[in-house]
């Protein structure tokens, strides 16, 4: 008799007794890449941000493995479509199979379920980590036909560098700036890297095309300082638009060329800009329940590390990718399912699920 009663108790009261409640689901989700930041470029900054930092405020952490099909060193090309499409493919491939097949993206099942889009960069619009969200292109240095794709495919905001290759084209003389124009895109130039481009200001019924330079933005060691208000920019602009929610892209682009460089100056500066950006996200993130924040890189850089006494000093292994896996770090509603360690094309494949694609 007692023990049915031992038995009938640990069935009640036992976390096996029943089933895990479902994961909460986001209405919206930002992703935010920081591209080639490995947990050296992170240490830096949390070394050098005053804290609390953002990054130490998300509730869960998760490790994702980076090689691409066909190297263990990724790319930008490789590694943002596998965290865009969900497929491991070669290095330099924007939005396409090993086999180079087109494979939807993440921002286009989006957009096709009535969503709103968009994603701000602090490289090029048609560079390769923002081009896997949109294009399909064997090679990632296609740079005039990736910014045809975007044309086509009706990202609601971009933000961003590369306006020459919309206005200024060698291979057909296009105007795609006339192109965006007759698709009720209200184009913008930031003409002052540390400004704000007033998005609120646009009309909800225009889509809207910022250029921030006519090639890449400069270097936030030279005073390039929009990020942090643009992200914010972007996703009001995204909720005034959004009646079935919005998935939105922010990429801190030049962590990775400053870690290319080997220049520590660089680095720190635009990993401080990363983490002001991140900041005001989680601010505006945590006002909302019904927004899932994903924070990760594409792969590390240099394989670097920080040395010293009081202060960090930075050494560079090389200049190219590494092979380290990155963090992943999320915070709001169905962000438990970035716990674990896991491959790139699981980040994919959780967004797709949390919603309803």
């Amino acid at each position: 008799m007692l023990s049915g009663f031992l038995l009938s108790w640990w069935l009640c009261f036992s976390p096996y007794s029943t089933p895990a409640p479902a994961p909460e689901k986001p209405v919206n989700i930002i992703l935010i890449i920081g591209d080639g930041m490995g947990l050296a470029q992170i240490a830096l900054a949390e070394y050098l941000y005053k804290p609390p930092s953002p990054l130490a405020q998300m509730k869960v952490i998760g490790l994702q493995k980076t090689h691409s099909a066909t190297h263990l060193e990724t790319d930008s090309g490789a590694a943002g479509t596998a965290l865009s499409c969900g497929v491991k493919t070669f290095n330099a491939a924007i939005g396409v199979a090993t086999d180079s097949t087109p494979v939807k993206s993440i921002l286009e099942m989006a957009r096709d379920r009535g969503m709103k889009t968009g994603f701000v960069v602090t490289s090029s619009v048609v560079h390769a980590t923002p081009a896997s969200f949109y294009a399909h292109v064997t090679s990632r240095g296609s740079y005039e036909e990736i910014a045809a794709q975007l044309v086509a495919t009706g990202v609601d905001v971009f933000v961003g560098g590369g306006e020459k290759y919309f206005a200024d084209r060698y291979s057909d003389g296009f105007d795609l700036i006339e192109s965006l124009r007759k698709k009720q895109y209200q184009i913008l130039h930031l003409e002052d890297p540390r400004g704000r481009a007033n998005l609120e200001n646009i009309r909800k019924e225009h889509k809207i095309a910022c250029f921030t330079a006519s090639e890449d933005p400069i270097r936030a060691s030279m005073g390039r300082t929009y990020l942090p208000w643009m992200a914010v920019e972007a996703m009001d602009a995204l909720e005034k638009r959004a009646d079935k929610g919005y998935f939105l892209m922010i990429e801190a682009s030049q962590v990775d060329w400053a870690s290319h460089a080997n220049d520590q100056e660089w680095l720190a500066l635009e990993m401080q800009d990363a983490f002001a950006m991140m900041k005001e996200v989680l601010q505006k993130v945590r006002e909302d329940e019904n927004t899932l924040l994903i924070i990760t890189a594409d792969h590390e850089c240099s394989y670097m590390s920080l040395k010293g006494k009081k202060s960090p000093r930075v050494e560079f292994g090389n200049k190219v990718h590494s092979s380290q896996m990155v963090p992943v770090f999320a915070d709001g509603p169905g962000a438990e399912e970035f716990l674990g360690i896991y491959e790139n094309t699981e980040i994919f494949r959780k967004m797709k699920d949390l919603l309803g694609l």
